[in-house]
This record gives C-alpha cells, structure tokens and sequence, in this order.
C-alpha cells in the first residue's frame, strides 16, 4: 500500500515537468502518478520523463484516476480557475502555481469551489522562501530595523527569452498574449507583491500604477510599477520589467532604526541600524522545501496551508488594483 500522496500534474510545460516534478521526487511522502496535458509532445515527454505515472490527454479521466489526490494546475493562468474548480469538485486537492487566478472574482469562485468540496486549495507562492526573503524577514520580526516605514521591491530582467518562455509543442509566446494571461504583472505581482504584503502585514488602503507594453509585445506589460499605501501610513514601490539591461537591486527596506539592501535573489543581505558604524551582513536562510511539505501536511489534515485564503484574496485585489489603475491612470482605493 502506498503511504505516499498520489500527485497529478496538469500541464506539462516548463514549470511542470521541473519546478514541481523535481520537488515531488525528492519528496519522501509525495509521488507523481499522474500527468494530464493537452499536446501529444508533452505527453511523451512526461512518458519518458515519469515511466511509471499514467498519462492522459483527457483532464477528467485524470481526475477519475483513484491514485490521485493533489492536482498541480501549471497551465497559463487564463484557465486555472476552471481547472482549479473542476478538481475541487472531483474531491481532489488543488495546488495552483501562480497567479492563483485572473482576478479577484475568479480567486473567490475557486476558494469557495475548495470550501464545498472539503479540499485544500493552496497557492505556489515560493518567493516566500527566496532566500534573501527570508533573511530580511527574520530581521524585520527580531525589530531590528523598527517599524517599516518604506520599502522598495525591483524585479529586474531583459531579453527575448521572457517573451519567449513557453514550452515548444504548445505555444513558446503565451507570456506576451493577452488571452492566455501573458505580461509582467500577472508574472511577477503575484510573488513579489505577496512578499510585501506578507512584510508589512497592514491592510493595503491606496494603488497608483502603470503598466504598459514596451518593446515585448503590443497586447500585455513588458513593464509595470507602482506604489503602494497602507492603512498605517507604510508605503511600498514595486517594479518588475523585463526592459532593465542592468540589473536593480531587489530590496530596499527602511525603517524608523534602521535599513535593510538585499542586491539579488537568494544572496546575502546588509543591515544598517541605529548605533551600528558598519553595515552587518547577513547571510540568506535557505528554507524553501518548507512550502511543499506544508503542502503535503495540509493535504493530509496535519496543518493548516501556510498561504490562506485571507493573503490569496489580497494577493489577488493588489493585482486588480494594478490593472484598475494603470487603465484609468490615478490612484485607486483598495476596499
């Protein structure tokens, strides 16, 4: 009898077939059994990849599969909403790599879609455990840098390979088409706003944003920005742009003792704070196996899913409000 929880992919490109198919086999309490994708190359690939998991070109036959419990949704984001609700209803739990959703209204659909089933609906947000996160994190908790007062969040990249991401046999562009929930924000709001939204941790009051299609393509954002306010009175700026042919760096925290300078994704971090002469590095805290095995243990009613629906729904209203502002070119208020 297997002990392990039985994992379907649905969706078998890039962040399938190696983000997640690497997490489940390194796994001691989690197999894949099943794969599901809509493209004869995929399908093959996930054959050869995985010779002992059932592959599917029909989603519900998987769903029907008895060995499966956790669905992975990592198709484009324009269809994880009716992927997501489609497993809950089959009594499946659902993990859906991000964005969660399309919009706020589509989150709630599937969020209450996991509430009538009994299931867990959980979010890939892995930025939580970038390293450098996680250092600044532990810092700001230990009131090292006092109350965050402003904070700078740049995601900064270049070339033709983000437009060009998507997995030969299916569709290499989807990132620069609109219908399939292509551009920058729904690639990178989803993570880093979540990272400041976790940092803060205040009810977000106020969005002023731009976002706009640069050299990369005509239909979705190449590049975006915008600034954020809290109900304390806490300000963020976030920028993510695949227009930057010198890299920023990533973090920028200061707070009434102090400052935090995180360079790059996973590296060291220098704290400046009151009475100190030198800045202090600090090194990153690597702990990023710690979501898969929440997820497991959530999936197995030994904990709750560290990423709630309360921080999926307002995960999901900073994008809404990005989108509303950007469009009307103003501020916008967050209910």
């Amino acid at each position: 009898m297997r002990n392990s929880l039985g994992v379907g992919i649905v969706g078998y490109g890039k962040v399938g077939a190696v983000t997640h198919r690497n997490w489940i086999n390194q796994a001691a309490d989690a197999q894949l059994v099943a794969v599901c994708d809509a493209t004869a190359v995929r399908r093959e690939a996930a054959r050869t990849d995985n010779p002992e998991a059932n592959v599917y070109d029909d989603y519900a036959a998987m769903l029907a599969d008895p060995q499966v419990e956790l669905v992975i949704v990592t198709t484009p984001p324009n269809s994880h909403c009716a992927l997501a609700c489609q497993a809950a209803a089959a009594g499946r739990h659902v993990f859906v790599d991000k964005p969660f959703a399309m919009t706020l209204a589509e989150a709630e659909t599937m969020l209450a879609a996991g509430e009538r089933a009994g299931v867990v609906m959980h979010c890939h947000q892995s930025r939580r455990y970038d390293g450098e996160y996680r250092a600044i994190v532990e810092t700001v908790k230990a009131g090292r840098i006092g109350e965050i007062v402003h904070l700078r969040r740049v995601w900064s990249q270049y070339g033709i390979g983000w437009a060009t991401w998507g997995i030969e046999g299916f569709n290499p562009t989807w990132r620069v088409q609109r219908e399939y929930g292509g551009g920058m924000v729904y690639d990178y709001a989803p993570h880093c706003g979540d990272q400041i939204l976790r940092l803060i941790d205040q009810p977000l009051s106020q969005v002023f944003a731009d976002a706009r299609g640069i050299k990369f393509s005509a239909e979705v954002d190449d590049h975006f920005s915008c600034e954020m306010r809290f109900a304390n009175g806490a300000t963020a700026y976030l920028e993510a742009s695949n227009m930057m042919r010198l890299p920023a760096p990533h973090w920028y925290v200061i707070g009434t003792e102090g400052c935090l300078v995180g360079e790059q994704v996973g590296g060291s971090i220098k704290l400046l704070a009151e009475g100190m002469e030198q800045p202090e590095t600090i090194e990153a805290i690597n702990d990023r196996p710690a979501l898969y095995q929440n997820l497991i243990a959530a999936c197995r009613g030994t904990a709750e899913p560290v990423v709630t629906p309360a921080q999926l729904r307002a995960s999901m209203g900073l994008i809404d409000a990005i989108f509303a502002s950007a469009a009307q070119g103003q501020p916008v208020a967050v209910a």
